[in-house]
């Protein structure tokens, strides 16, 4: 009789320990998934900010860049007009 209940009990230990590891299982997968959803709206938070600071920072440096071809062509212009000037008044007095 002693045998039997021992057994019974046993079947009932193994089903309980299932359930459980089955909760624990689901209430971590759920855990994990809302931490993960997290994870993923901050990331995307800050890529978004550091997306804007990109072209902030892009924008600032084509401008820059932008005024330095230009001021480079304003002065490559000026010294062919002068080379050219110099070399006119040169042919103009070898003749």
């Amino acid at each position: 009789m002693y045998a039997r209940h021992a057994q019974r009990s046993g079947e009932m230990m193994v089903d309980d320990t299932d359930d459980v590891i089955q909760i624990v299982t689901e209430r971590f997968e759920r855990r994990l998934a809302e931490e993960n959803g997290k994870l993923r709206v901050e990331m995307a938070t800050e890529f978004g900010k550091l997306r804007v600071e990109m072209a902030a920072g892009f924008g600032g440096l084509r401008a820059e860049m932008s005024d330095r071809n230009a001021e480079m062509l304003k002065w490559g212009l000026l010294f062919g007009a002068t080379q050219t000037a110099a070399l006119a008044g040169v042919i103009a007095l070898l003749r």
